[in-house]
């Protein structure tokens, strides 16, 4: 693991990062409930309201959990500042964002308008809450660090995505409203899952790809010219879908500059990990590759859909946009999280563990390496379950009478996620104590 650059001594309280991360599990396990329950009609339509819910359980409790949790974390370790005020805050922010997701998924289901108004409230305070707490990092002197610049473009990102999605939720709060929610809700989609999605991608792999797999590092300057063309060419793109009459030529230019902006990061982001110094077995770096190439599978796939699918066969252009969906949140997304967790997590225990062991001589022996705290089999059969669900929510797209055991694999691949997690943190707590006991006794 290539630590050089990092500040180990200015690390956060070990909950504030954890309590994000134990709590996204459980909406991944909500989704597949949902999944399940809804049965074959999950898949009738992507503007069906079960559709809507388990998009956001996964988007917001699982992508956007996760994401602040990391950033808690990320930030004081890269740039050596702790995020303000961070033990007061996160709790909130972890409260108001539970609540938010919850309330809209239930929204959606059942359509009281007494949830919408909660959703609204509960997730613009929680979002806001934690943009404000970043403001003072973001607007310092700290341009030498990628990720700072790129924080400033994703948290910019979200916020377009967010503001698309609130208004839209405004206006289900307030039935007689009268706006296109299609079109607004093909632009929070395209802002959200091309746009957020790719760019927390690129944010956490300039930092994790190279920290624990020895890879050459990203190109700083390649990184900053690619996530601000993105940026640029989505607002062309949301232009051209709101104000310009004529939008086939301009969409089809747009469309494919983005598509080429994407193929640049995901080639790029391949080579680097095959170019990695070190080529031990690793499972982990598996769930980057996937996510990689998940990648490479919706350029490729969107141009079919886009180019060769007639709007006369609406089952097969319904089933592509499902097939694009996943494979962005759940191949992509999801891939590089899961991946991320088995990484980040136990490093946060070890590094906890070994400084707290510091300042009692004689218990560094109680610090347990990396690969004990979430085994190297774990991991393997993390992947495994993965994997197998990813394939099998696809493949229950076209034969929705299998989408009941796709949704038992998902639901499998988040519970054994959150047991890894789980034990980690009761190995942490045993050796926390058991080091706390050793000093004493020694004492005494």
């Amino acid at each position: 693991m290539n630590t050089r650059g990092l500040s180990l001594d200015t690390i956060p309280p070990l909950l504030i990062p954890l309590r994000f991360f134990l709590t996204a599990p459980l909406f991944g396990i909500c989704a597949a409930l949902l999944i399940f329950y809804q049965g074959s009609d999950i898949w009738l339509s992507r503007w069906s309201f079960s559709s809507l819910a388990l998009t956001h359980l996964v988007t917001l409790g699982f992508m956007l959990m996760v994401m602040i949790g990391g950033l808690y974390q990320f930030i004081p370790v890269m740039v050596g500042q702790l995020i303000p005020a961070g033990q007061y805050l996160a709790p909130v922010i972890h409260s108001l964002l539970v609540i938010g997701t919850f309330s809209l998924a239930a929204a959606f289901l059942s359509h009281f308008i007494f949830l919408y108004v909660l959703a609204l409230i509960s997730l613009a305070l929680s979002l806001s809450l934690f943009a404000f707490s970043l403001i003072p990092l973001l607007i310092a002197q700290l341009n030498k660090h990628l990720l700072v610049y790129l924080l400033r473009i994703l948290l910019v990102v979200l916020a377009i995505t967010i503001a698309f999605g609130l208004y839209m939720l405004f206006s289900y709060s307030f039935p007689d409203s009268l706006i296109n929610y299609r079109l607004y809700t093909d632009i929070h989609a395209l802002w959200g899952l091309l746009g957020w999605t790719v760019l927390l991608i690129m944010a956490v792999s300039s930092q994790v790809i190279p920290m624990f797999y020895v890879t050459p590092e990203f190109s700083k300057n390649s990184l900053k010219l690619l996530s601000m063309a993105i940026v640029l060419t989505l607002i062309m793109l949301s232009f051209s879908l709101l104000l310009i009459k004529d939008k086939l030529f301009s969409g089809i230019f747009f469309e494919l500059l983005l598509s080429i902006e994407l193929l640049v990061f995901s080639l790029y982001s391949l080579w680097l990990i095959e170019h990695r110094k070190r080529k031990l077995a690793d499972v982990t770096i598996s769930f980057f590759r996937i996510a990689h190439f998940s990648l490479l599978v919706v350029i490729i796939l969107w141009w079919f859909y886009a180019q060769v699918i007639s709007a006369e066969e609406e089952l097969l252009k319904t089933q592509m946009e499902f097939i694009l969906a996943i494979s962005l949140v759940y191949g992509l997304a999801l891939s590089a999280i899961i991946g991320l967790l088995q990484k980040i997590v136990p490093f946060l225990i070890f590094l906890h563990l070994q400084r707290l062991s510091l300042k009692h001589p004689g218990t560094i022996s109680l610090v347990p390496n990396m690969k004990k705290i979430i085994s190297t089999k774990n991991s393997k059969i993390q992947f495994l379950f993965h994997c197998l669900s990813l394939f099998l929510l696809i493949f229950s797209v076209f034969f929705p009478q299998w989408v009941w055991l796709a949704a038992i694999l998902m639901m499998i691949n988040f519970i054994w996620l959150w047991k890894n997690l789980l034990q980690g943190i009761f190995l942490y707590q045993k050796n926390r104590k058991q080091i706390l006991n050793y000093n004493y006794s020694y004492e005494t």
